[in-house]
Parts: structure tokens; C-alpha cells; sequence
């Protein structure tokens, strides 16, 4: 009896123990362990997004949903999925589509819901990895010098436009000379436990900052002094109500409206009371006064906070604007080119093979162009 036939077994249908067989007949260990990754991830997203929980219930429409959302991942160019990782020929929907007509095989479905071409089709394109962005050497000190003047003449400004002016050059500081991931630095809607670096995360006297890694564990990472000191001056201006304030919150008035609205809330005010305080004061003023940190910058944000400087800056690259995880892979190439070591433990790649691989095919593109230059003269 199969799956799909009325009265099939939970066991047969249930997608937790489908996977637990389909792993456990797998040989390779590091196969295996890529196995375990992936579709526990397509399960949680299954289950989060569409409400399926078995095999039974799995449709063509539930993986074409899924290529979708591998698709929208990629478009995030916050690297947390490349095309190629993503797409037909890649480890994800390769792991997906192969577990899926195992299932067939072990007469635990019928047919394979991920083999239509409209599935397929629905997965980001992928033409190689020579569009992902590297911020230049001169793109980026172009970028930091304009920031950078940026603030010194919001010296003589309004509060509200030294504390933006102030916010801007220690956010592009970080997102050039970290190699922090925009994920690490901002919000993401999409993840509870991404709300954005806090206060409480960076200690300046040590250079430090602990950010929630690709790993989904805190790490450090170092802060030069060049960061350290737009962190510095940026804190004065800002005056964090609390360590919890995120290090880059954001401006948006109804999220800060509504932060404060919840946050009294939460500390047990009545309705009219709520309504009393927020007519009689900026919602700012409130979070404030009551300590109630203010939500952080989402990725989004900080996407179109770049597009704004970059345009103001009139600084590009190939008529882009600087994105937000450019600036990570420009530093590392930066750093690969003269420390391979150094640019894995900046990086916090697990292994110098992964470093090789993000930054060799730059580096030959780099020492090409300086062959070309030296056989000119």
C-alpha cells in the first residue's frame, strides 16, 4: 500500500520520518549531513508557509511555491543563497527533487511534485557568479570620504540631521571594513531571532562586535579603529536610551509609532492612557522616556539607504549602487589578495576551500588586469 492509497500509514506519509529514512540510506557522511540541512528546510518551510505536514498532502503548487522562495531568497544579495546553490543543477533543489523521487521509489508518493517543468521554471536564473558586486577599492574610499564629510558638516546642523548624517558614514564604515553580512547588521521580517545589532553587542574599548553569524550562532568580529571611532561619535549623537536600542534603528515613523504604542503595553498602561501620552508626545520622545527600544533598520531599508547615498555620492559600480554584502566581498578580496588566512577568519568561513572558491576567480580576473598593465610598460 502507498502513501497515496486510503489508509496508508502516518509513517509512510509523515514528511519527518520520510526524511529520517531518506538520510539514513544515504552512505557519505558529508552527503548525509547536506541532506539533513536541506530538507529540514524545505519541511519548516512547508510547514511555516504552506501547512503541509506529510507526504499525502504535497502538491506540484507547494514546490513551485518553494522554487519561488529560493528564487526571492538569491534576489536578497545578502548571499544567504546563491543562484547556483539554488538552482536545478545546485545542492537545494537537487536535494529536494532527488529526495522527493526516492519517495516514489520507496512507494511513499506516487509521482514526483518538484519534476514539472513549471516547477523548474519557477527557480532564480543562474548565468554563473560573475554579477555578484565587489565594492572597489576607489568605489568604497569615494563612498566613505563623502559620508564622512557628511558628518562633519551636519556638525553645524539640526539634531535630526546629525544623527542621520552621523548613522550614514557609521553604517557604510561597517558594511566596508567589517565584513559583516547586511543579515548581521539589520533586521529581517522574514526572522524572528535577525532583529538587528544592539548596543549591548559592541564593546568599543575591545574593538568588538557579536553578531548572529550565517551559522545561526553569536560571533565576534573586529572592529578596526577606523570603525570604532564612527561608532563612537555616532553613539554620542544617537544617545541610546537603553543597551538594547539597536546600533542603526530605524526612521520609519509608523513602525516607531507603533514600537511605542505596544512597547507602553507591554509595561501595562490602559488604552486611554496609551492614547493621552502618544497625542501629547512624539513617539521618539516616548521610546525614550520609558526605555522601549525602537525597531532596527530592516535590510530593505538599508538596500535603499545605500541607493540614496550612492546617488548623492555619485559613486557606482558598472552603474550599480554600492549594495549592502558588495562591501563584504570587496574586503575579503581586498584581504584574500594578500592573506588567504586572514580573509577565512574575517570572513568566518568554516574552511580555507570555501575562501578559495568565493574569491579565486576574482583574484585571477585582478592579476590578469595587472599582467596586462605590466606588459604595457
Amino acid at each position: 500500500m502507498t502513501a497515496a492509497e486510503p489508509g496508508g500509514s502516518t509513517t509512510e506519509t509523515d514528511l519527518d520520518a520520510a526524511i529520517d529514512a531518506r538520510v539514513a540510506s544515504l552512505d557519505s557522511g558529508n552527503y548525509r549531513a547536506n541532506n539533513r540541512l536541506v530538507l529540514d528546510a524545505f519541511k519548516k518551510y512547508l510547514e511555516d508557509h504552506r501547512g503541509v505536514t506529510t507526504l499525502e498532502a504535497l502538491e506540484v503548487i507547494d514546490c513551485r511555491r518553494y522554487a519561488q522562495h529560493l528564487r526571492e531568497r538569491v534576489q536578497d544579495d545578502d548571499d544567504s543563497l546563491s543562484a547556483a546553490s539554488a538552482h536545478a543543477n545546485g545542492p537545494y533543489f537537487t536535494i529536494v527533487r532527488a529526495f522527493l523521487g526516492w519517495c516514489v521509489d520507496d512507494e511513499r508518493i506516487e509521482s514526483n511534485p518538484a519534476r514539472p517543468n513549471r516547477v523548474k521554471e519557477a527557480l532564480p536564473e543562474h548565468h554563473g557568479d560573475h554579477d555578484r558586486q565587489f565594492w572597489s577599492v576607489e568605489a568604497r574610499e569615494a563612498l566613505l570620504e563623502f559620508v564622512g564629510e557628511r558628518a562633519h558638516d551636519a556638525l553645524e546642523e539640526s539634531a535630526d540631521d546629525r544623527e542621520r548624517a552621523f548613522r550614514d558614514r557609521a553604517l557604510v564604515t561597517m558594511l566596508a571594513l567589517t565584513g559583516a553580512r547586511g543579515a548581521e547588521l539589520f533586521a529581517d521580517p522574514r526572522d524572528e531571532h535577525r532583529n538587528g545589532l544592539r548596543w549591548n553587542d559592541v564593546d568599543l574599548e575591545k574593538g568588538i562586535a557579536t553578531v548572529f553569524g550565517k551559522t545561526r550562532e553569536r560571533q565576534p568580529i573586529p572592529l578596526t579603529d577606523r570603525v570604532v571611532e564612527s561608532l563612537e561619535r555616532y553613539r554620542k549623537v544617537l544617545d541610546p536610551a537603553t543597551g538594547d536600542w539597536p546600533v542603526f534603528p530605524t526612521r520609519h515613523h509608523a513602525s516607531i509609532a507603533r514600537a511605542a504604542e505596544e512597547g507602553l503595553e507591554a509595561q501595562g498602561w490602559n488604552a486611554d492612557d496609551i492614547e493621552a501620552v502618544l497625542a501629547a508626545s512624539t513617539s521618539m520622545e516616548i521610546l525614550r522616556e520609558h526605555e522601549i527600544a525602537p525597531p532596527a533598520l530592516s535590510k530593505n531599508g538599508a538596500r535603499s539607504l545605500m541607493k540614496r547615498l550612492c546617488d548623492a555620492a555619485d559613486v557606482d559600480i558598472d552603474g550599480e549602487y554600492l549594495k549592502p554584502h558588495g562591501g563584504r566581498r570587496g574586503l575579503g578580496s581586498d584581504l584574500y589578495a594578500r592573506d588567504a588566512e586572514l580573509a577565512q577568519e574575517l570572513l568566518r568561513h568554516e574552511s580555507i576551500e570555501t575562501t578559495h572558491q568565493s574569491y579565486r576567480e576574482q583574484n585571477v580576473i585582478e592579476r590578469r588586469e595587472r599582467l596586462e598593465r605590466a606588459l604595457d610598460e
